[in-house]
């Protein structure tokens, strides 16, 4: 009996960390005989992780981000962004919607799995059975009245004209429309797979966080290192310029991998007495050998270094990795610079000597490392799988909440 087919979808959002987290799903599922696909954002990258694995790739439907928003308010709720990729006019969340159909009636999928993939749960609902995956910020609570604030000044644009825009691109669609914006997020389960004190909703969800999907590795047993820092930074994000300068000047021990940078641009920070890595390192190595680990503040890694047990310095690229940083400051485990840039070298500097300093803050960190070997293995892909498998079986869409 040939298998099932099992879509998974990754909509929004840039890097490869929705596709690397849904990975070891769809290993999962593939071992149990059933017939993995993806649809995925960007091609090109995805390729280089799902070439060899057998599952086919298709491209996600895309639109370019509205960008005409000059003088208006910063983005305050999941809603605004909706807004930005087209739910404030009903042309084009319709033409979106109706992409999606195509996308579902090339792969005719008996089940999908979508991270951070709004728009392709809404085409789906009512017609396919769904699970979502992801994290606080792409998987905000589906049983809401609204969508919580990510900023004090509320969302731009009122929910309820982007809920007119949703009624009539179903309407067109002959399909049913959720009663809030929330909804729109509706399936089976959505199932947070981070660590329950990282989930910025942590207290307006039905169902607490499940964890990682695969185990956290076990902390580190030595206390001293070898270098002062290693760093993972994109020199895509401008202000990373800013770090490198600081460190420079620091004269420090460590060394860095630049993601998006170029061998003309690595030479040059070589040239200027910096240790650039040419391509990815091992997480753990760099962490045994480095007293803080300096990054933007993805919640992956975040995670990762908390189980390893060494301290944190945050430079968040966005509002969503602000807020990331804000919740490892709370829990006294990292020092976090301004979102988006808005520091100078010497706040750099400032940060990494209190981090390096800090006993505090290395004994909050080998504790929380601790802690997580207790209370790990965290290996939430059994429970996981096992959903998908009965809501294949079951056909279920009804929403169990999150």
């Amino acid at each position: 009996m040939p298998g099932r087919r099992i879509l998974f979808i990754w909509e929004l959002g840039d890097g490869l960390g929705h596709v690397s987290r849904i990975l070891p799903l769809a290993r999962q599922l593939q071992a149990a005989g059933e017939i993995c696909m993806f649809a995925v954002r960007n091609v090109e990258n995805s390729h280089r992780v799902l070439d060899g694995t057998g599952m086919g790739m298709l491209q996600a439907p895309l639109t370019q981000p509205v960008t005409d928003y000059d003088g208006k308010a910063s983005i305050g709720a999941y809603g605004d962004i909706m807004e930005t990729i087209g739910y404030a006019r009903v042309e084009r969340l319709h033409a979106m919607l109706t992409a999606w159909d195509g996308i579902y009636e090339t792969a005719r999928p008996d089940l999908i799995v979508a991270d951070y993939a709004p728009t392709a749960l809404l085409a789906a609902r009512g017609r396919i059975p769904a699970v979502a995956i992801g994290d606080w910020f792409t998987l905000p609570p589906s049983t809401l009245p609204a969508f919580p604030y990510l900023r004090e000044t509320g969302p731009r644009i009122a929910e309820a004209d982007l809920m007119r825009v949703v009624h009539e691109a179903q309407r067109r669609r002959g399909a049913s429309a959720p009663a809030a914006m929330p909804g729109i997020l509706d399936c089976a389960a959505a199932f947070i797979i981070t660590l329950p004190e990282l989930d910025q909703y942590a207290d307006k969800r039905r169902l607490p966080a499940v964890g990682p999907l695969t185990p956290l590795p076990e902390p580190l047993e030595n206390t001293d290192h070898e270098v002062d820092y290693f760093a993972y930074l994109s020199l895509g994000f401008r202000p990373t310029v800013k770090v490198l300068e600081a460190l420079v000047k620091m004269r420090l021990r460590g060394s860095i991998y630049l993601r998006d940078s170029s061998a003309l641009q690595r030479d040059s920070w070589r040239e200027r007495g910096l240790t650039i890595h040419d391509g990815p390192q091992d997480l753990r190595e760099m962490a045994r050998r480095s007293a803080v680990m300096i990054h933007h503040g993805g919640l992956g890694t975040i995670e990762t270094v908390f189980a390893l047990g060494r301290p944190q310095l945050l430079v968040p690229r966005h509002l969503e990795q602000g807020v990331n940083a804000a919740m490892a400051g709370r829990l006294r485990l990292a020092v976090g610079m301004q979102t988006g840039g808005r520091f100078e070298g010497e706040h750099v500097s400032r940060a990494l000597n209190h981090a390096l300093a800090s006993k505090d803050l290395r004994d909050n960190a080998a504790r929380k490392a601790e802690e997580l070997a207790q209370r790990g293995p965290f290996n939430a892909l059994e429970p996981v799988t096992e959903f998908c498998l009965t809501t294949l079986a079951t056909g279920i869409q009804q929403s169990k909440g999150s």
